[in-house]
């Protein structure tokens, strides 16, 4: 160890000595006031009924997945007045209530006693929150005193309590439920750290006060420039009453002028009145002869509209015809198709047999060939023994013997293996006369499917059952609904063109939503689950308030989603299909091999991908873990979607395509049945060919045998050369037969092929009237489509001309009224002008207008003024302004001196407020600092907290026991890191000072040895602030680390997910 190292560990040693000494004097019971003593959850998430008592300081609460135990830091926030946003578990309070529940309940039961306890006397020994939650109706606070008196149902009142008791339940660090506390901690940005430092220790919430004080002086300063531009006009206007103080009246003569200068404009606005009056009149003449114009157009327009559903009608009668006769030709066409390959496979095995026939017969010939030479051999031979040796023949005959031995036991082996072979059962072709079973049953099923396709064509809700139709009349014709129920929510939702091939994964994946009726509350579930009995339908019934929201923030931005590729005519159904199967989240995806990396990005839910026709995959998980699972279609399942007619034509022209390939796959599967029993035979044939081969042989060489013997005792044998000839009749004799076989086959060949070709011809007949039918159906379908365009033509020219009438009627109501308004106004402006003077008097001429008529009125007014320098008002009136022009300019001096007064006041108090800012940042710092160092040194490791105020950043630096310098903590180990942003939590949480603080699954990242490590370090540091109360929730049993039986820790253990349901 180096000098430098051992220092610092006596440094170290130290601190702790000293740290040790100051706990030993502070008091170490826990608070009196403001801790949890209980949390009560009715119906809340997924408990029916939920209770458990906490310890005033460390709580432990330990469960598997799925037990609840991360509602109970749920239940605590929104107990204690937090948004359901705030919470990650939603966007709506209501979402928290228990499935199949009306009304929840969260109920936080506080200690109050001591000397901190908040009004003892009204409340007692305890404080009972309880927050009701409804799905319909308003939801409330209720808070009690020690004997369950309801002292206050205000949010205000509960805000007072949590100040007092100093929970910063608003705080995002004091309380990080299991999303919060994985966020925090797996962050790697050092801005990211910066933001949660500065809000867990409220430093923004002091930076924002400032910023609203300077905003104040702003606004002041503002007030303060407005305040003495008004006082100058207010001394400006009293200069100019004092000037005019003495003035009197010089003429009568100008001033009479003046007042008839004055009628005229009385007059001038009676005229201009006159004019609107006469403009709309003659604007409502032109709007009604356009009405009568396009009443007519509409007449032609119901004309055409009339001959057009005709020729629609006439059209779709003649298209269900051509359908029909498709299906019959295109069925009749699959049997002669099977039937050309079934014919075209024959002769090609009969053309096979004719080969190995003619093979057989050529080996035949060789053999009698073969035989011819071997009587010549023969013969020389005898002729060669007669003269030859005894001691040759007898070596002769023993290896006869020894190899008639050996042919006996191949005899004996080969004739068993040809017993088995009748009995065997090859498992290859087992499986392939499965395959070919199993490719008819689909076939099956795709005939049926298109029937059902082309059923859909006629009747949308065909998929969703028979009795759909009946029920849907029904619900129309009930009045009792609160809204009237939407469904099935698939008839509301199709596939977009382009993307077909999706539309079974989709069908497969939210089938069950598609499938389902949407009511708006329980009233309309109870009567449309009535209906659902009365014709025995069985399908599920989402219950949803009809209410939209933002959901951007929640689409997986740059992928392409379910909702880019569906379409949904109803409002209500799009938002349930992203409530209930997240829609906005869910990607598809053509290459599968990027499933794991778009898995990871922000807002992707899941990963779609497909594997084939009958099936695709989902990809699931985050940074660290990874799921796939294969979604199989079943080929008779209806789609629980809209049926387009270009939609259900394309399905149509796929199912014809699936029944093509299963027809080629069973072909190809029939061929290879074929080919292996040919195999099978072929094996057999060569077994027998063997036994037949061995018995010639075992002959051969018997006949040897005893011509060797014979030779022995005689001089020569023509036995073997008799049996050479014997051979060579049998041989000509089988060839004979083989050409009799060979003819009967060419016979059966010329009629297979006679048969062949009419099949192929009919064939081609056939599949030429079904390509003209399909041309005709085709034609049909494009004058449909030229009618429905005509149609939406007409719609178009229909509202077009209905937004005329509208617009044209509305003009004419706007004129109408004008018109009446313009009346109104008048009379009163004629009554007027006339108490000025006659009309005739005034001379209006066609140049004048109201600014002319003004700037004459001005003129002559100043004429008047010019004439009354001596004289104007009287002297009371002039001094009556003079007072007021003086009372105004003291107000406006006042105004000024008080603002002043508040400015340099707020001046003051932001500049106290900046000194303590920058005070408590230092402080906070120091604190979080020392914190983050003593957290560190618990393991051996040092490290700094470095603060960019500039940057907006936060960097920690560790240095481990193996380094030399310190470094930053990506580069850590991942326990190690872990470890690193517990410390940084300890860290604001020392400055933060909240006296109730919650953290769940804060080792989901952490091995069991940095696990232990960091539940040490936490008992080690909040052991520091005996006051306050902390709750921890971990998936994991923390059994194995040590001190945990001081009795300020309190160990909870969850039931086992759902056991008490």
């Amino acid at each position: 160890m180096t000098q430098k190292e051992s220092d610092d560990s006596e440094s170290d040693s130290d601190s702790d000595s000293d740290e040790d000494l100051e706990n030993d004097r502070v008091d170490s019971s826990p608070a009196k006031a403001g801790v949890i003593e209980k949390i009560v959850l009715k119906n809340f998430m997924c408990h029916d009924f939920f209770e458990l008592n906490l310890g005033p300081q460390l709580n432990f609460i330990i469960g598997r997945n799925g037990s609840g135990k991360s509602a109970i830091l749920t239940g605590i926030s929104v107990g204690l007045g937090v948004k359901a946003s705030d919470t990650s578990r939603g966007s709506s309070i209501k979402n928290l209530i228990k499935d199949g529940k009306s009304t929840a309940r969260v109920i936080v039961v506080f200690r109050n006693e001591g000397i901190e306890a908040y009004k003892p006397e009204e409340y007692g020994s305890k404080i009972i929150i309880e927050r009701k939650i409804q799905r319909q109706g308003s939801n409330g606070y209720f808070i009690r005193s020690e004997n369950l008196k309801t002292i206050s149902t205000k949010k205000s009142v509960l805000d007072e309590i949590l100040y007092k008791f100093n929970i910063a339940i608003d705080n995002p660090m004091a309380f990080l439920s299991q999303d919060k506390a994985r966020e925090f901690l797996t962050l790697t940005t050092d801005k990211v750290k910066y933001d949660y430092f500065m809000a867990g220790s409220l430093i923004n919430d002091i930076i924002e006060n400032y910023r609203i004080t300077s905003g104040n002086i702003v606004e002041v300063q503002n007030k303060l420039k407005l305040a003495k531009t008004h006082l100058d006009v207010a001394t400006k206007h009293y200069e100019e009453s004092a000037s005019l103080y003495n003035k009197f009246k010089k003429s009568d003569s100008l001033r009479k002028h003046l007042e008839l200068i004055h009628a005229k404009i009385y007059w001038y606005n009676v005229t201009v009145i006159e004019k609107k009056i006469q403009k709309y009149q003659d604007q409502l003449q032109q709007a009604s002869h356009d009405i009568e114009a396009i009443e007519k157009k509409f007449e032609e327009i119901e004309q055409r509209s009339n001959q057009r559903e005709q020729n629609v009608k006439e059209l779709e009668e003649k298209n269900i015809i051509i359908s029909k006769e498709i299906v019959e030709s295109q069925d009749s066409y699959q049997e002669i198709k099977m039937t050309y390959q079934r014919l075209k496979s024959g002769i090609n095995e009969v053309i096979n047999e004719i080969k190995k026939g003619e093979e057989d017969i050529e080996g035949f010939h060789k053999d009698i060939q073969k035989c011819q030479t071997m009587i010549a051999k023969e013969q020389q031979r005898i002729d060669e023994i007669n003269g030859g040796s005894k001691e040759k023949l007898n070596n002769s005959l023993s290896k006869l013997k020894a190899k008639l031995e050996d042919l006996a036991q191949e005899k004996e082996d080969v004739r068993s293996k040809i017993n088995e072979s009748e009995n065997y059962r090859d498992p290859e072709l087992l499986d392939y006369e499965g395959k070919v079973k199993a490719s008819k049953e689909i076939m099956a099923i795709l005939r049926e499917k298109k029937k059902s396709l082309l059923a859909s064509q006629k009747d949308k809700f065909s998929p969703w059952g028979n009795n759909i139709t009946h029920l849907l009349a029904n619900i129309k014709a009930i009045n009792q609904w609160h809204q009237e129920p939407i469904g099935p929510i698939g008839s509301f939702v199709s596939v977009k063109e382009g993307y077909s091939d999706w539309r079974d994964l989709i069908n497969a994946s939210i089938g069950k939503t598609l499938d389902s009726f949407l009511v708006c509350d329980e009233h309309d579930r109870r009567i449309l689950s009535g209906l659902f009995k009365k014709y025995r339908i069985y399908k599920n019934i989402i219950t949803r308030k009809f209410e939209s929201f933002n959901f951007e923030d929640g689409i997986a931005h740059g992928h392409t989603t379910f909702l880019d590729i569906l379409t949904i005519e109803n409002e209500n159904v799009l938002y349930t299909l992203i409530d209930s199967n997240s829609i906005e989240k869910n990607v598809i995806c053509e290459d599968r091999n990027r499933s794991r990396e778009l898995v990871a990005q922000s807002n992707v839910l899941n990963v779609y991908s497909l594997l084939n026709s009958r099936s695709g995959q989902r990809s699931s998980g985050d940074r660290n873990t990874f799921k796939i699972d294969p979604i199989y279609y079943r080929l008779n399942e209806p789609h629980k979607l809209s049926n387009k007619s270009q939609s259900s034509s394309d399905d149509i022209k796929k199912t014809d395509e699936q029944v093509d390939d299963e027809i080629e796959r069973i072909n190809k599967l029939e061929r290879r049945k074929r080919e292996i029993k040919m195999k099978l035979q072929n094996e057999k044939q060569n077994l027998e060919n063997r036994y037949e081969a061995i018995q010639k042989e075992t002959r051969k060489l018997n006949d040897e045998l005893f011509r060797i013997e014979n030779s022995l005792n005689e001089n020569g044998d023509l036995s073997k050369i008799e049996a050479l000839k014997i051979q060579i009749t049998e041989d000509e004799a089988q060839a004979s037969q083989k050409e009799g076989i060979l003819e009967s086959l060419n016979e059966d060949l010329e009629k297979d092929r006679s048969q062949f070709i009419t099949v192929r011809e009919n064939m081609k007949t056939l599949k030429q009237e079904i390509q003209e039918k399909l041309q005709l159906q085709e034609d049909t379908k494009k004058a449909l489509v030229e009618c429905e365009i005509e149609r939406s033509a007409m719609l178009s020219e229909i509202e077009h001309y209905k937004m005329t009438v509208s617009k044209r009627q509305d003009a004419m109501a706007v004129c109408q009224t004008k018109i009446s308004q313009g009346n109104e106004r008048l009379t009163p402006l004629i009554s007027d002008a006339e108490s000025k003077c006659p009309r005739n008097q005034i001379n209006i001429a066609n140049e004048d207008t109201n600014e002319s008529i003004s700037a004459e009125y001005e003129k002559a007014q100043e004429a008047v003024k010019e004439a009354e320098k001596s004289v104007g008002r009287s002297y009371q009136e002039i001094q009556q302004e003079l007072l007021t022009n003086k009372e105004t300019k003291e107000v406006c001096e006042e105004r000024v001196i008080n603002l002043d007064k508040i400015y340099r006041s707020l001046s003051d108090d932001l500049n106290s407020r900046f000194n303590y800012l920058h005070t408590t940042i230092l402080k906070n710092i120091n604190e979080a600092s020392s914190s983050f160092e003593r957290s560190l040194a618990l393991r051996g490791f040092k490290g700094e907290l470095k603060f960019d105020f500039g940057e907006k950043s936060l960097t920690m630096l560790v240095q481990t026991k193996g380094d030399f310098k310190k470094r930053t903590v990506e580069s850590l180990s991942g326990g190690e890191k872990s470890f690193t942003q517990i410390a940084l939590l300890l860290a604001i949480w020392k400055v933060m000072d909240s006296k109730v603080r919650g953290l769940d699954e804060f080792d989901v990242f952490m091995d069991s040895v940095n696990r232990s490590i960091s539940i040490k370090l936490l008992l080690s540091e909040l052991r520091k602030y005996p006051k306050s109360q902390s709750i921890f929730i971990t998936p994991q049993d923390i059994a194995v680390v040590g001190d945990l039986d001081s009795r300020d820790v309190k160990i909870h253990k969850m039931n086992d997910p759902r056991s008490d349901g």
